[in-house]
């Protein structure tokens, strides 16, 4: 941390010199053009350059070095989720067709994501997208939103015995992938790029990493939904009847978890440390030892089958809870940072 008096120029322009070391670092000379980006907690940035001046990043796969088409797929969602605007594959002879297939399904996987140019050698993909478009808070909300849909879904399957429902749920959880895919490319830029960051609703490195975490933690317990919806197409795909009892049991306490959720993601989204601290306690001292009643309490009723069911169903709703609780660790962390913004503001009072 350097000091600097604050000097007046003529009249009224206020003026601050640049610390020579970072100068030297950034190369910065005189006639050079500098952003400066005033932050929400009243803080200036500055960087080097004008912003948006990042020419399209690109990048090459060659195919003949992978055996596997599922390496070609994850390349390039690898290749999508780090910022490359522009893919290409290309093969020293003909691609092959299991590559081709596994550029489509990598396309498929991605938003945003289009084939722009194919040769018998080569496929060029492109991801025009704009980050700009895409505020933070929003794409979460969405994966959140795509969340409780499948849960309610998934349940109601259950209820009415809807072969078609819970398969409708398993394709969600695609969606769900997919928009997962869009924030890590989004967060990825917002840590090389501060302008972006700000831009998308993001004030520090803290905070990327926090939205991070609530990312993944989102996107695991839509895979926890897909699972449960899965249990019950086995079910109906077999027919076989399950209670009333059972139903009743798994409807109850993924209301539960439901609520938790709810309360997870409004104590991320404001900070609340008291309301994360509930979140934690609830599901430690109330929604855990319920799970494991349920489950000791059915383990002989009815058929084995549908025992086993209810097992299955219960402790995939209770993964659910578990994972919640890193949501409500996250909010803490981030309450916490509030609490230092706020020690330091009261230290510069005079």
């Amino acid at each position: 941390m350097e000091k600097r008096k604050v000097q007046l120029v003529g009249r009224s322009t206020l003026t601050v010199s640049l610390p020579t070391s970072w100068v030297k670092k950034t190369g910065l000379k005189k006639g050079d053009i500098a952003t400066i980006i005033p932050e929400r907690d009243g803080s200036l940035k500055i960087l080097k350059g004008e912003v948006f001046t990042e020419a399209r990043k690109a990048c090459a796969i060659k195919a003949d070095l992978y055996q596997e088409e599922k390496t070609i797929e994850r390349l390039i969602v690898a290749s999508y989720v780090n910022g490359f605007d522009i893919i290409k594959i290309f093969s020293n002879g003909r691609l092959r067709s299991n590559i081709v297939e596994a550029i489509r399904e990598a396309e498929f996987k991605l938003i945003g994501v289009n084939i722009v140019e194919e040769g018998s050698s080569y496929v060029v993909v492109q991801c025009p997208i704009n980050p700009l478009m895409f505020p933070i808070d929003v794409a979460l909300r969405r994966l959140y939103t795509l969340f409780i849909i499948m849960l309610d879904e998934a349940i109601q399957a259950l209820k009415e015995a809807n072969l078609e429902l819970a398969e409708d749920v398993r394709k969600r959880e695609r969606e769900a992938n997919r928009i997962y895919l869009l924030i890590l490319r989004l967060l990825n830029e917002a840590q090389k790029n501060p302008s972006i960051a700000q831009k998308i609703g993001l004030d520090n490195v803290e905070d990327i990493l926090t939205m991070n975490i609530v990312a993944n933690v989102l996107e695991r317990m839509a895979d926890w939904v897909d699972k449960i919806a899965e249990e019950i197409v086995k079910v109906e795909e077999k027919g076989v009847g399950i209670s009333e009892k059972t139903k009743l049991l798994v409807e109850g306490y993924a209301k539960k978890i439901r609520e938790l959720t709810e309360k997870a993601i409004k104590s991320v989204i404001n900070s609340d440390a008291q309301l994360a601290n509930s979140v934690a306690n609830s599901f430690k001292q109330v929604l855990e030892p319920e799970a494991y009643k349920i489950t000791e309490e059915n383990s002989h009723f009815g058929v084995l089958f549908e025992c086993l069911f209810l097992r299955r169903i219960i402790w995939s709703l209770h993964r659910i809870g578990e994972i919640t609780v890193g949501i409500a660790e996250a909010a803490i962390d981030r309450s916490v940072r509030s609490m230092e913004q706020f020690i330091e503001e009261l230290e510069t009072e005079p």
